[in-house]
């Protein structure tokens, strides 16, 4: 019922709902991060793919550290915490944030984004296939966000919206390495 009800509220805020997505308590995992020490890193990893407005964007092409969020103009979490995202972009410039767009229509995504502070790049990922690969969603639930090193290793991932305070202390101390 719950999830009818939120289904009807994003519909009737003119949010496109895209085929298919069933919000579920049960499905949804539990909000977490998870930090990953300099040690237990893996190996530097990419993610490229169409950017939302064109061309391609990949990470290889960034310095330094970049933070990696999956999102969707329909999630309501994705859409509560993107003024964190902002105030992160604009308290770090040194900091690349990169946009992965998922399960979403082009034009519902450029519409929010075009109501949005901050100005970061986007991937376009509708069937959210590249967040798969770099695993930056946990059984496609929204929003999720990575955080790579200098070295583009994994050093932190939020499952579920991400925490102001815990993103710019992770931020600060890859910065500090």
């Amino acid at each position: 019922m719950a999830s009818l009800c939120i289904a009807i509220l994003i519909t009737g805020c003119g949010i496109k709902v895209p085929a298919g997505y069933r919000p579920s308590q049960s499905a949804a995992p539990s909000a977490s991060l998870i930090e990953i020490t300099v040690n237990e890193r893996g190996t530097p990893i990419e993610i490229s793919g169409p950017g939302l407005y064109g061309g391609v964007i990949s990470t290889k092409d960034m310095s330094g550290v970049v933070v990696v969020n999956a999102w969707a103009s329909w999630c309501a979490p994705c859409r509560e915490e993107w003024p964190i995202l902002a105030e992160i972009q604009s308290a770090n410039p040194t900091v690349n944030l990169l946009g992965l767009n998922e399960a979403d229509d082009s034009d519902a995504a450029a519409d929010f984004l075009s109501s949005q502070e901050g100005d970061w790049l986007h991937i376009s990922d509708p069937d959210q296939s590249i967040a798969a690969k770099a695993d930056v969603v946990q059984s496609s639930y929204l929003p999720g966000t990575v955080v790579l090193d200098k070295q583009h290793r994994i050093a932190a991932k939020f499952i579920g919206p991400i925490n102001k305070s815990d993103l710019q202390r992770i931020i600060q101390e890859l910065l500090a390495e």
